[in-house]
């Protein structure tokens, strides 16, 4: 019976190893700025805002103008978790009672941003720089503890074997200055580095088993007193102006190679203990499609796939202390249309396979990327010849996963979630309409205004 008890406290507080509002794509956000994000970041081969470099660098190149983006969001997750054990389960002995209970996350209202700017030092540069700083991953969970959810109850043998409560919080920003240089003048390429830096805490730590109580079952530390984590990366992309009706463009994005998160923890008697883990973003790949037929209108379609099976932490395997994600494919369709010279409309649509194994509910409770369906609307007002205001609202269906525990019979997990973000900001546009490339000395003479006296 001792054997099965270890068995079910294990299989209990084996809950993951990440905190991130529920995001679609995993927990990757799923583009920058309100323009871009009220067209679920459709913008590989379309350069609606400066905010369509979060997928596509090359895109800056073909703005009219050179632009400051100032992005705001307000994102309002809502996630439960149920976990369901009989009467007599373990040696028809454990638990005594039926087990059932399900438990709220306490997460708030978490905030994002975005902002950044595109110039070129020459207005006959071929060249165009920029950076931008937004929010790749953050968010919380904050689950109570319960006596009636067998994972988020007490310890105390031999009728509870939970962990308690369950809290973790992260926060990890991007950094990334970009080039864009115009081969023709219907081509850009582009390179950009990507810096990331942030705080991640983990309470209990389940990626660090500390020395088990006297039935057996590992205790857990905490996993909060640290310092700033950092890390990087690199985007490349390119973008292609077909005909006056279609554009392509395509970006490749790097996995973002973090350092070690590291934390000075504890043991059960309190003395010092150093524990960490690794944990790197995903590589991801971007092909769009832009069409601009239709004046007035301009529709981009994204196919995208997230490399989470091959990224430390997300794709090893849960014997190893990770997440067991595999990878996926995503698809982005947004577009916009201009109802008058003031007023803009735009909506869009994501899809994204689940990278979740329902059977790997109960490891991902702090991870809880499986929303697989979103709906983004925005509109955007000109105030005058240099401001627009923005504003949006995206919403990702609640989606559920569930599963038996096939090492616990009569056992069952399950885990549902949906997310709400209200998007706002200004893009400030400044100077006059660029040249895409350099202009001939013979078009530069015809272009020169004489004045005759």
């Amino acid at each position: 019976m001792i054997k099965r008890i270890r068995e079910l406290g294990l299989l209990t507080i084996a809950l993951g190893a990440f905190a991130t509002s529920a995001q679609a794509q995993g927990v990757i956000a799923s583009g920058a700025g309100p323009i871009n994000r009220s067209m679920a970041g459709a913008s590989t081969a379309a350069a609606f805002d400066f905010g369509s470099s979060y997928w596509n660098p090359a895109t800056i190149s073909f703005l009219e103008r050179d632009e400051t983006l100032l992005g705001t969001e307000l994102i309002i997750p809502s996630m439960h978790y149920s976990s369901t054990l009989r009467a007599g389960s373990i040696n028809g002995v454990f638990p005594p009672t039926n087990r059932y209970g399900t438990t709220r996350s306490d997460s708030g209202v978490p905030t994002n941003l975005s902002v950044g700017s595109s110039f070129k030092l020459d207005p006959e540069s071929p060249m165009t720089m920029g950076i931008l700083i937004t929010g790749l991953v953050g968010g919380n969970v904050n689950f109570a503890g319960s006596t009636t959810t067998p994972t988020l109850a007490p310890r105390q043998p031999p009728n509870y074997f939970g962990v308690g409560p369950v809290y973790a919080n992260t926060a990890l920003l991007a950094i990334k200055p970009m080039a864009s240089y115009m081969v023709s003048d219907k081509l850009s390429v582009a390179f950009a580095p990507v810096i990331t830096t942030g705080t991640a805490q983990f309470s209990p730590a389940f990626f660090a088993p500390g020395p088990k109580d006297g039935y057996g079952i590992a205790t857990f530390p905490t996993a909060t007193n640290s310092r700033p984590f950092w890390g990087g990366g690199f985007e490349l992309g390119t973008m292609y102006e077909v005909d006056e009706n279609w554009n392509l463009g395509f970006s490749f994005k790097s996995p973002v190679w973090q350092e070690r998160w590291e934390y000075n923890s504890y043991n059960p008697d309190y003395s010092a203990r150093t524990i960490g883990i690794q944990s790197d973003m995903p590589a991801i790949y971007s092909l769009g499609a832009a069409y601009k037929g239709i004046e007035r209108l301009m529709v981009d379609v994204d196919v995208r796939y997230f490399d989470y099976a091959n990224a430390a932490l997300w794709g090893d395997s849960i014997v190893s202390g990770g997440l067991g994600w595999q990878s996926i494919f995503a698809v982005a369709l947004g577009g916009q249309y201009e109802l008058s010279d003031r007023l803009t409309l735009r909506a869009g649509y994501l899809f994204n396979q689940n990278p979740i194994q329902e059977i790997n509910t109960i490891f991902n409770i702090q991870a809880p990327g499986f929303i697989q369906h979103s709906l983004s609307i925005g509109a955007s007002l000109r105030l005058n010849d240099n401001i627009v205001f923005t504003a949006g609202w995206v919403h990702g269906f609640r989606n559920a996963i569930e599963g038996p525990l096939l090492q616990i019979p009569n056992s069952s997990a399950r885990m549902d979630a949906q997310v709400d973000s209200i998007l706002a900001g200004l893009t400030i546009q400044y100077g006059g309409k660029r040249n895409r490339t350099k202009a001939s000395p013979e078009v530069a003479a015809s272009e020169e205004i004489v004045t005759y006296e």
